[in-house]
């Protein structure tokens, strides 16, 4: 048996593979502000936008496939069975995200194995695919757009004192580069030079600093590394967790679900193999979403020659969603670290072996939130815990 306080080889080589086959950071354009900023004048003056991202700098791969050999090697006969297969599945997500890298710019590589990576609109959730649950969605009439009232600075400060609630210690930056909103690092969340609303300042907050940056603090307490590096099929529940909280502070409103609908569609249109143009000129004319939500949401499904992680939001939502409402999970059973909801039986397995941590107290999310600043702006309160996203 192994033991984290140990430092064991393993897990130092398991976390050290997860460091070096990271996609995200290498899918912000060095010009990504300046380009973006162009795309969004060229789709509101009615013509079609055609990117000039500069290429990221590639990240040699060389190595990384022996390291996942040696690894799968390593596992047999040191961890115990349910342990084994967890490491074992996020191995085998590990070999896409290497392939991922050594692809990277190279739209007819990369999209096969971003689909199956993370998925397209094709998977099936409660019976239909999620490209239906997103075309039902963006049905929903557009929201008025939210005052931006709160500046960057403000936002970094309210997820500063949202940290300081939980005990988390944590840098927050902001960088104009990101497409996202914000981003979560390991202790590090990003956030986008700009200003944002009341109500989407709040969002961030309990998504990034609530969701994201809570669980992998915790993950990084427990005994297996798979916890902190996360367990197979964690990117879509994760993302799932952090919504389910943004319902929970009342923040995941039609504007925010349509969002959520419009990375599907664009995903499906990047893998018809749909222009970058066409798509955004799709998602700004036919659904109704403004010219920057619309050429942000298609960069997020394009970039590094069409990635497309972004289709993972909305059915992670509806996966974890239902597991909630079944009880096949608990809120901080999936902040445990960066788990999926497949993952649960093998943490409480593990919890009863005394393999992993007891439960952390529960948090009340309206508390930290409203000493954080970003209480709930009241205009808000009335459009706040939409019905289930489709039946």
């Amino acid at each position: 048996m192994i033991g984290r306080g140990a430092a064991t080889a393993l897990d130092r080589a398991l976390l050290e593979l997860a460091r070096r086959s990271r996609v995200l950071p290498l899918l912000h354009p060095p010009n990504a502000a300046s380009e973006r900023a162009r795309l969004v004048d060229e789709l509101a003056a009615g013509r079609l936008p055609v990117p000039r991202f500069e290429a990221s700098p590639r990240r040699d791969v060389r190595g990384l496939v022996g390291a996942l050999d040696r690894l799968r090697a390593g596992l047999l006969g040191v961890l115990p069975g349910p342990l084994a297969s967890l490491y074992a599945a996020r191995l085998d997500e590990l070999e896409l995200d290497v392939a991922l890298l050594d692809a990277l710019g190279d739209p007819r590589r990369v999209r096969p194995i971003a689909a199956r990576r993370y998925g397209t609109g094709a998977e099936r959730i409660d019976g239909r695919p999620l490209r239906e649950h997103a075309v039902e969605l963006l049905e929903r009439p557009p929201s008025p757009p939210e005052a931006l009232v709160v500046p960057a600075l403000e936002l970094r400060a309210m997820m500063e004192r949202a940290a300081r609630e939980v005990g988390l210690v944590i840098a927050i930056r902001i960088d104009a580069r990101l497409s996202a909103s914000a981003a979560a690092g390991d202790r590090t969340i990003f956030v986008q030079d700009r200003a944002f609303g009341a109500r989407e300042a709040r969002r961030l907050v309990a998504h990034e600093v609530l969701g994201h940056a809570l669980a992998s603090s915790r993950g990084a307490l427990e005994r297996f590394a798979i916890f902190e590096v996360g367990t197979a099929g964690s990117f879509a529940d994760q993302e799932g967790l952090a919504l389910a909280l943004e319902e929970e502070a009342g923040t995941l409103d039609d504007a925010r679900l349509r969002i959520l609908a419009a990375r599907v569609v664009a995903t499906d249109c990047m893998h018809a193999g749909v222009s970058f143009g066409e798509t955004a000129r799709r998602l700004a004319f036919d659904h109704g979403l403004s010219p920057r939500e619309a050429i942000a949401t298609t960069e997020r499904a394009y970039r590094g020659g069409g990635v497309a992680r972004d289709v993972g939001y909305l059915a992670g939502y509806l996966r974890v969603r239902a597991a909630l409402e079944a009880g096949r999970a608990g809120v901080d059973e999936l902040r445990v670290g960066r788990m999926s909801v497949e993952a649960i039986p093998v943490l409480r397995w593990a919890r009863d072996q005394g393999l992993a941590r007891a439960l952390p107290a529960p948090i009340d999310l309206e508390g930290v939130l409203e000493r954080a600043g970003c209480a709930m702006p009241l205009s808000g309160r009335a459009a706040s815990r939409p019905d289930r996203a489709s039946r």
